[in-house]
């Protein structure tokens, strides 16, 4: 076998069906290889956006996610996205072709060092070569799939093709372990607060959703009455009309739940990853216990670490108790953060349309959220029935939501795929609205229009600073009924907005909803940070 058959044919024993990006002249024969195995190259209009594509086909799938850019530029763009696979936690194979051995070092076209350019934004870089290649491939899926999972980037000499591939004895993963002796006193230290407490609250976050411990812990709060928060990327481990459900931390309204927080005597970070909201940003002065799948670089004074499966973490827990006194504030904090939503229902802001978007969506729709004021508002109060709610809250990459959604419905196994998006976001990544169309694809995208970078206009209002360089247009985003060949459906009111969302549920194919909204809502929803 030569290394492009070779790697097509390990990948697709892994599961990949598809890999992004796009190709230059060395890219070629990895491409037909790809094809011939049953791998599907998907073009997309910016290497940036293959990875987000990479990034979500893993974690709808479960399967390492890859993507693809030629030398400089494309890898550069590559190398963005990327970076979202390292802080979101998702196993990605990055590939990108780089001058043949002879050209290290010197001045050439497109030539610079990928290695070095990936290093900080993956678990590791490898630049593969006749004689590894089998071994640099096998270690690269462990990596990229070991706790936490995240990119791997590999190098692919332009004159490698077409030569063999050696064999090699496949390398285990040695894993990261904590210290035996650690654990066993961080055991006995934590059996003690756990069973002493009275008033406890649990943080879930990332790595509980990831790892699939929302069914346990659902099981566990049956029979322990215990208040829960959860991080923005942990949204859906628990219902929203969960008795201990108390809200979002970081997103809209959630300096409210400082009340609750306040009466804790004790703080459980269930798989809880402070890559989206560090503990000393919230956390009370009371001891923290946090389980986690690996050991992280906690610096709070006192707190204990439990490293396990997340599988066990309940079995540490069975001696809470619950408190019906935490149980009736976090039921009235969180009535009182609805209401407050609910009373800024009027007019046409961003709370009016995002509730009338989601009263007509069906329950299993899979929804991609940008990163804007409209995140925060989506983090809090979007209700995730059966369906997804997927956005980037490690890596907080404007444009991330088109991209995504595209990947969502490749996927498939959806009733519905929607894209939420500002304009500011929209226009990052505005071409893969052709991608859609190309593949035959069907995502709504609603683009709350309101001509600038509201979250950062929001912010320079915290500085007392007059409102600069945040236009990003007047009047129409589109100005036309379609867009690269997809209807646009321009809506100023709530009636508008139900009759276009309806609308295009029953359509066909891929459609934009441009809901000019009045922004001033989210100045007084957003938390200042």
């Amino acid at each position: 076998m030569n290394i492009e058959e070779y790697i097509a044919e390990r990948l697709r024993k892994e599961g990949v069906r598809r890999f992004f990006g796009i190709p230059g002249g060395p890219s070629i024969p990895y491409m037909e290889a790809f094809r011939k195995t049953g791998i599907e190259f998907i073009l997309t209009s910016h290497e940036a956006s293959a990875a987000v594509m990479a990034d979500v086909t893993a974690r709808l799938t479960g399967v390492t996610g890859v993507c693809h850019a030629t030398f400089g530029p494309g890898a550069v763009n590559l190398a963005s996205g990327t970076g979202g696979a390292l802080l979101d936690r998702s196993p990605v194979l990055a590939l990108t072709s780089e001058m043949p051995d002879s050209w290290l070092g010197r001045t050439a076209q497109m030539n610079i060092d990928h290695q070095a350019l990936f290093h900080p934004l993956t678990k590791a870089t490898f630049r593969l070569s006749q004689a590894n290649a089998a071994e640099v491939i096998s270690r690269s899926l462990e990596l990229a799939n070991e706790e936490y999972p995240g990119p791997v980037h590999i190098g692919l000499p332009s004159d490698l093709a077409g030569t063999d591939a050696r064999p090699f004895t496949i390398l285990t993963g040695t894993g990261t372990g904590a210290d035996d002796s650690q654990q066993s006193d961080s055991f006995a230290k934590a059996a003690v607060l756990i069973a002493s407490s009275k008033r406890a609250v649990i943080a879930a976050g990332l790595t509980a959703m990831r790892t699939g411990a929302g069914a346990s812990l659902l099981k566990f709060l049956d029979d322990h009455g215990v208040p829960v928060v959860v991080t923005p990327m942990a949204r859906g481990i628990i219902p929203d009309d969960h008795p201990c459900f108390a809200g979002v931390l970081f997103h809209a309204l959630s300096d409210r739940l400082e009340r609750l927080l306040s009466e804790a005597d004790l703080v459980i970070g269930l798989g809880y990853d402070p890559v989206e909201y560090n503990y000393e940003s919230w956390i009370p002065d009371v001891p923290l216990v946090h389980f986690d799948t690996r050991p992280h670089d906690l610096r709070i004074r006192g707190a204990l670490e439990i490293v396990s499966a997340s599988g066990s973490w309940f079995e540490h827990l069975e001696s809470m108790k619950g408190s019906a006194e935490m149980m009736r504030l976090a039921y009235e904090i969180r009535s009182e953060m609805i209401r407050e939503l609910h009373a800024r229902d009027t007019g046409f802001g961003p709370v009016t349309a995002l509730s009338v978007l989601r009263e007509e969506l069906p329950a299993g729709a899979v929804v991609t959220a940008d990163v804007g004021s409209h995140l925060h508002l989506l983090g809090q109060f979007w209700d995730v029935m059966t369906g997804r709610l997927i956005m980037t809250n490690g890596w907080s990459s404007m444009g991330f939501g088109l991209p995504a959604a595209v990947a969502a419905a490749m996927a498939g196994g959806s009733e519905a795929v929607v894209c939420i998006t500002g304009d500011g976001g929209f226009l990052m990544h505005a071409g893969e609205i052709i991608t859609a169309r190309r593949y035959g694809l069907k995502v709504i995208t609603v683009v709350l229009s309101d001509g600038e970078l509201n979250l950062i206009k929001v912010k320079q209002s915290w500085r007392e600073v007059s409102p600069y360089g945040i236009q990003v247009c007047n009047g129409p985003l589109f100005g036309a009924g379609s867009f690269l060949g997809v209807d646009v459906i321009r809506v100023t009111d709530a009636g508008e907005m139900r009759t276009a969302v309806r609308k295009s549920l029953k359509s066909g194919s891929s459609t934009i909803i441009e809901a000019a909204i009045d922004p001033s809502q989210y100045g007084d929803l957003i938390v200042k940070i």
